[in-house]
């Protein structure tokens, strides 16, 4: 009896151990899968954390096209002030509003596009935007739709912007006052055009080429504005208002204290004085004359003892008095102002039907300069509006070291003089004479001091409706950039910022790397090898696992 209970008790007893161990591994097999599970679960998110911290995305184009130069990466770790950046489109919309902006507004088209909308150089730029916005906690990127009523709020603030252009905002103090400091990037800004020799259309009685995009030039275009946004550099500005229109030029003031310069005005009855902090005079539409004495005080102050470095900008009213003694001394820098209105006969180039608001595009110059290089890159595929131009003239082109040089004017021989004396219904009769004529001239005098050439300027506008509101505010014009530009040459701002190379989306790719003997090489290896190896191993984990 024993024997047989033992008998029966040990045979019941081995289905129990087999039942056992089969569950203990069991449940090793699942605590295992579990673990797996939760360190996937866990890596995700590290990276996902890691990713809105750290560039965990790998450039293997040839050229690094998608990458950030170092020197600019170490730039922007070490901001130290708050940058936001908004680009006027949405993320899903950037690359199809990228090219219609190109398309509508610069008769240019990404040549890389594809039918699925796929741009490279619109995609590079997205990229690159993002790694901005990784690389610094102190900038914030963000995606605006233009379409949305609550863009309003930035039309309001920034008149000038539109669809895809991006603005870099720096919020500073200057005298006391809160001001938002503001550089504005658009399309020709961001991307390097070239002329397409296959397409042209006609434009004020010329003709002018369509472009293709062949460069990206965000990582420079976009460092830079960073740069002058964040600039604690200020110039001092001083509006002359005692023998002028008070407030004529109010939205230009407003315009340039939100680009870091520190404005006034003088009221006084005569000029007596100039400090050497002051870095830019402005005259704007006078009533009356000068007294001699008080451009004595302009002239010493542009000399500023030989060291120069100021500039005096000056604003023509046709319809003011006569100023003898001003006009003597802009005479002297070259620039004269003759009577008359700029009346435009050519219809195509005529701004609402007004033929005497004009359109004014860089000037045609034989010899140019380095400054004369940067009007000509700010207007280049636009041009500048004014209403009631004056007619300036050049009086001489070099004298002494002195130098006179036209920065704007009418697209074509087409423009005539209206007499001042003449209203609104004065019409040519065929018997004047059809000229270019210059809508903003350049004076600068330029001489050596402790062996280093420094430069005084006067830049003369034909009128003062080169700093409108309207035309200042529209995205379709340069004058906003011509007159901030104008600005910051005579007083010795900074104009150029911060520059890194241009990157282009060319035909070399890896292809071109790759020989024969290396595509059968890898084809081997990943279509065979890897494959058997992995079968392979399937193979002995199963047999291993069925011995158990």
């Amino acid at each position: 009896m024993k024997k047989l209970f033992a008998k029966v008790f040990k045979k019941s007893e081995t289905p129990k151990l087999r039942n056992k161990a089969a569950l203990k591994q069991g449940g090793y097999a699942v605590a295992i899968t579990a673990v797996v599970i939760a360190a996937c679960v866990a890596v995700n998110i590290l990276f996902a954390v890691l990713a809105e911290r750290v560039n965990l995305d790998i450039d293997i184009s040839l050229a690094g096209d998608n990458t950030l130069s170092e020197e600019n990466i170490k730039y922007i770790k070490e901001l130290e002030e708050q940058v936001d950046i908004t680009v006027c489109v949405t993320r899903e919309d950037f690359a199809s509003g990228t090219e219609y902006i190109a398309q509508n507004m610069y008769s240019a088209t990404d040549a890389t596009g594809t039918n699925d909308g796929v741009y490279a150089y619109y995609e590079q730029s997205l990229t690159l935007l993002d790694l901005y916005d990784v690389y610094s906690d102190k900038i914030s990127l963000n995606f605006v739709d233009p379409y949305d009523p609550s863009f309003s709020e930035i039309t309001n603030k920034y008149k000038n912007v539109t669809l895809g252009d991006i603005i870099v905002e720096c919020q500073k103090e200057i005298g006391g006052e809160k001001y938002t400091r503001s550089e504005i990037l658009s399309f020709d800004d961001i991307y390097y055009l070239t002329e397409d020799d296959n397409s042209y259309a006609s434009m004020f009685g010329g003709s002018y080429q369509s472009y293709t995009v062949s460069g990206n030039k965000l990582e420079s275009a976009l460092t830079s504005a960073i740069f002058k946004a964040i600039s604690n550099e200020t110039q001092k500005v001083l509006v002359l208002e005692n023998h002028c229109k008070t407030g004529i030029i109010s939205d230009y003031i407003d315009y340039m204290k939100q680009n870091n310069f520190d404005v006034s005005t003088f009221n006084d009855f005569a000029l007596k004085e100039l400090g050497a902090d002051i870095d830019l005079v402005i005259i704007a539409a006078p009533v009356e004359d000068f007294a001699s004495e008080e451009l004595d005080v302009i002239d010493e102050w542009l000399k500023n003892g030989e060291k120069r470095g100021k500039g005096l900008m000056f604003f023509a009213d046709p319809t003011g008095p006569e100023t003898p003694n001003l006009a003597a001394y802009l005479a002297e820098w070259g620039i004269a102002v003759e009577p008359g209105v700029l009346y435009e006969t050519l219809e195509s180039a005529q701004i609402s039907r007004d033929p005497t608001t004009n359109i004014f595009v860089p000037a045609t110059i034989e010899n140019e300069d380095e400054i004369t290089k940067k009007y000509a890159d700010i207007m280049k595929g636009g041009y500048a509006i004014s209403g009631g131009n004056a007619v300036l003239q050049q009086v001489f082109a070099e004298e002494g070291i002195r130098i006179t040089t036209p920065i704007a004017e009418t697209p074509s021989d087409s423009v005539v003089i209206k007499p001042i004396t003449e209203d609104s219904e004065w019409k040519p009769d065929g018997s004047q004479d059809k000229n270019k004529h210059i809508g903003v001239l350049m004076a600068s005098e330029s001489d050596y001091y402790e062996n280093v050439l420094h430069t005084s300027y006067v830049c003369a506008f034909s009128s003062t409706q080169f700093a409108n509101a309207d035309w200042m505010g529209s995205g379709y014009t340069a004058n906003a950039d011509l007159l901030l530009t104008s600005a910051k040459i005579m007083s010795g701002a900074s104009v150029d910022g911060i520059s890194f190379s241009m990157k282009k989306m060319d035909e070399t790719s890896f292809i071109e790397i790759v020989t024969g003997d290396i595509v059968r090489v890898m084809t081997v290896i990943f279509q065979w090898l890897m494959p058997l190896a992995l079968i392979t191993v399937g193979v002995v984990v199963f047999v291993r696992r069925a011995r158990r």
